[in-house]
This record gives C-alpha cells, sequence and structure tokens, in this order.
C-alpha cells in the first residue's frame, strides 16, 4: 500500500532519476540519519546503514518491501562498498555526488488485513495445500510447506526434515501458551543459516512464519518462536540477519504478504497469482519463506480450531 508522499513533487524537472517509492522502515531509517555507509553491493540493489538501521536500494524488479528505496530506473553511477552515502535535501548522494532523488517518493506498508474468520482461514490453506508444490529435488525449501512431504527430497530438504518437524511442534506449544523442549529449540535453531545465498532457505522458511504469526496477530506466538531464534543469528549472513530481524517485526517482501493475506483470508480466486508473484523473489527466497508461512497458518488453523473462544476480527500486527 502506498501511504503519503514523503515530500510534494515542485514544478521543477529533476535530471536525477527518482526514488519512486520507500519502504516504511527505510522512511523511518533515512528521518532519522541522513549518513550512511554502503555494505554490500550487487547488481541491481545495494544495501546502505545509516546510523545502525540498514536500507536496500535497487532497480523496480526488487519490489515493495519495508527496507526497500525503489529507483525507476538504473542510476548514471552505481556504488562500491564502503562509498559515503547521504540524504542531503531530496537528493541522495554518493561520496558527496548527487546518485538519485527522492523528490515524490511515495511510502509503502502492508495492506490491512481486514476481518477474517476460521472459515476463512481453513478455506485459503485448503486452498493453498492443494496449489502448492514442493519441487523435491530444487535447491530451497518449498518442499517443507507440502502435507504430505513430496517423495524424493533434495539432500537440503532431507538436512531441514527434522528441524521443519521441531517448527510445527514449538508453534502448536507456543499456539497453547508452552514453551518448547530444549530438544526442539536446539533442532529449530539448525535452519538458521541452513542452505547456500545470501539468505540460506532455512532463514527464509522461519521469516516466512514469522511474518505469518504477525499477520494472524499472534504476537505471543511470533515472541515464543523469536525468543529461540533472536540471540543464535551469528549462524548466518549480516544480510539475511537484517531480514530476520524485520520479519520479527512482522514485514517481508510486499508479494508475500499479498499471499499470506489471500491465505487467512480465504481468497481462493487470487491467490494463485500471489503464489506465482511469491515464486518470483530470489532464485528460492519467496518459496521458502511462503513455505515457512503455511506451516505457521496451518498450526494456528488446527488451534482455532479446537478453541472455542476465539474473538474474530482485524488480525493486526
Amino acid at each position: 500500500m502506498r501511504t503519503e508522499f514523503l515530500r510534494p513533487r515542485t514544478a521543477g524537472h529533476s535530471p536525477l532519476p527518482s526514488i519512486r517509492e520507500i519502504g516504511l522502515l527505510a522512511d523511518v531509517t533515512l528521518r532519522k540519519s541522513q549518513a550512511g555507509r554502503v555494505t554490500a553491493v550487487f547488481d541491481s540493489s545495494f544495501y546502505a546503514v545509516f546510523g545502525g538501521e540498514w536500507i536496500c536500494v535497487g532497480l523496480p524488479h526488487i519490489g515493495s518491501g519495508p527496507l526497500h528505496v525503489v529507483c525507476e530506473s538504473r542510476p548514471h553511477a552505481w556504488p562500491q562498498s564502503e562509498n559515503a552515502i547521504t540524504l542531503d535535501g531530496f537528493a541522495l548522494s554518493l561520496d558527496g555526488m548527487p546518485f538519485a532523488t527522492l523528490e515524490g517518493a511515495s511510502v509503502w506498508q502492508p495492506e490491512r488485513l481486514e476481518d477474517w474468520t476460521l472459515a476463512d482461514l481453513q478455506r485459503g490453506v485448503g486452498a493453498a495445500s492443494a496449489l502448492w508444490r514442493g519441487e523435491p529435488s530444487g535447491s530451497g525449501l518449498a518442499a517443507a510447506g507440502c502435507v504430505p512431504f513430496p517423495a524424493g527430497l533434495s539432500r537440503l530438504m532431507s538436512a531441514a526434515r527434522p528441524a521443519v518437524a521441531a517448527l510445527d511442534r514449538i508453534l502448536a506449544q507456543a499456539c497453547a501458551g508452552c514453551d518448547a523442549s530444549p530438544e526442539d529449540e536446539m533442532l529449530l535453531i539448525t535452519l538458521i543459516g541452513l542452505g547456500p545465498g545470501l539468505t540460506p532457505s532455512g532463514d527464509d522458511l522461519l521469516g516466512g512464519a514469522l511474518i505469518a504469526l504477525a499477520s494472524l496477530d499472534l504476537l505471543d506466538v511470533r515472541d515464543r518462536l523469536w525468543s529461540v531464534c533472536s540471540d543464535k543469528l551469528d549462524r548466518t549472513t549480516d544480510i539475511s540477519a537484517l531480514h530476520l530481524r524485520t520479519a520479527a517485526r512482522g514485514y517481508g517482501a510486499a508479494s508475500l504478504h499479498d499471499a499470506i493475506h489471500a491465505t487467512i483470508g480465504g481468497d481462493v480466486s487470487r491467490l494463485p497469482d500471489f503464489l506465482n508473484a511469491v515464486s518470483t523473489i530470489g532464485h528460492s527466497s519467496g518459496r521458502d519463506s511462503y513455505a515457512g508461512a503455511l506451516i505457521a497458518l496451518r498450526a494456528a488453523e488446527r488451534h482455532f480450531s479446537r478453541e472455542d473462544t476465539r474473538t474474530w476480527g482485524s488480525a493486526e500486527a
């Protein structure tokens, strides 16, 4: 969802490439601190730290997200790691040279999840379960979202299977207000940093579960899950730890929010398109994240199905 404009457009034309959208957390960061440093550079995006908080600047295909600063087109210059980055008025500058303008940029935040019922959640989870395919020979952990698991699991999925089962048990215990067993906590921690890449599949799986729990307004359950993981982030990359901390606050990629909200709300007509969109995030990150969300949504469905006192309303994190 795009909210109020960060700054109004002026009549003059800026020769700089425009930043069209800023994620809500990136917006807060840039309002608090105007000087930072580039920390990681890729072909179509880069990360920078302002006052201890991270943002991700990138081209349109990175999509909307809480940390994202989305350029309309590729700027003429592209940074190198350790470049100074500053916000000077409307201009984002690299080592003192204007890079792009924030003039007219809008602020993105997830759409509000409308009221939903147990029947909606059951319908959405049922549809998602029928649509979801794990591609057992694939490189990620999408198969973790399948019930039952497909035959012929990949080596990565086979390695993750005990931890995925522990995640399901931990969620069930947390929904009942109980702590996880030490054995399950030890298994769950093995997901952190599991898999190759900038954001390992195990991290993405956990992140999806955290976002789904926040979307359901199950904040106590989310916090119990996060308490197991939060002091073990040295097992993974700095960037993946950043995205896990962001997920613990209830935020992730816009297309992941769309898919989670459609599942909770039982919006089965739009769910296939949302799942297709999720599948385009990274190499396997979107599918890994939604698999984690689906595990959490099934755990919540089982819990609510047994509970007689649930007051249905908006599930707002």
